[in-house]
């Protein structure tokens, strides 16, 4: 396994799939911290920068899963993690899935990936794209699924924001991210309405 020295720390290498706003803010907290990083996007361009901040730019899903043992996903919703990897290869893979959905989609896609032979983590993300990477911003991710995986990966899923574990139930961190979210919805209307 490829990794590399920053301080003196060896920083575990990450694959992220996916660049869209949150996906790149994800990506550049990870280079900061020093970890290794592998991504791919559908469109090329938009590893372009990354790769002048020195992520290396995987041609396809499946090479870029191939590059290393955790994969992030934060693609824009859950069909789009199986197109994706459709032809990848998750044996002995650690997926982490970052992609909003709910709490039955996280249960199936845990289910998805255990039978390709992959550990599976669900997050919920609790921050907008510019709060990544800013530990006094207060960004953290709610995990839920293999408290092995996260444990074995906690500091590398701690560089861009901070980390909750939520229990072993794959559903458990959409179940905490819908509910705050339907707080803060209230919230605002409440505030509107005011």
């Amino acid at each position: 396994m490829a990794q590399n020295t920053v301080e003196n720390v060896t920083k575990s290498p990450v694959t992220l799939l996916g660049l869209g706003a949150m996906g790149t803010a994800l990506a550049r907290a990870w280079l900061a911290a020093g970890h290794p990083l592998t991504v791919w996007n559908r469109s090329v361009a938009r590893a372009e920068a990354l790769a002048a901040e020195g992520a290396v730019v995987a041609a396809t899903a499946a090479e870029a899963v191939a590059a290393g043992r955790l994969v992030v996903v934060c693609l824009l919703d859950d069909a789009s993690i199986e197109e994706a990897l459709a032809g990848a290869d998750l044996a002995g893979r650690d997926l982490v899935n970052l992609v909003t959905s709910t709490p039955g989609q996280a249960r199936a896609r845990a289910a998805w990936a255990g039978a390709r032979g992959a550990r599976y983590l669900d997050g919920g993300i609790m921050a907008v794209p510019p709060m990544i990477g800013v530990p006094e911003a207060g960004a953290y991710v709610f995990y839920s699924g293999s408290a092995e995986l996260f444990e074995e990966h906690r500091e590398a899923l701690a560089a861009p924001a901070a980390v909750r574990y939520v229990g072993a139930d794959a559903g458990h961190a959409a179940l905490h991210d819908v509910a705050l979210l339907s707080a803060m919805y209230g919230m605002f209307a409440g505030v509107a309405h005011a």
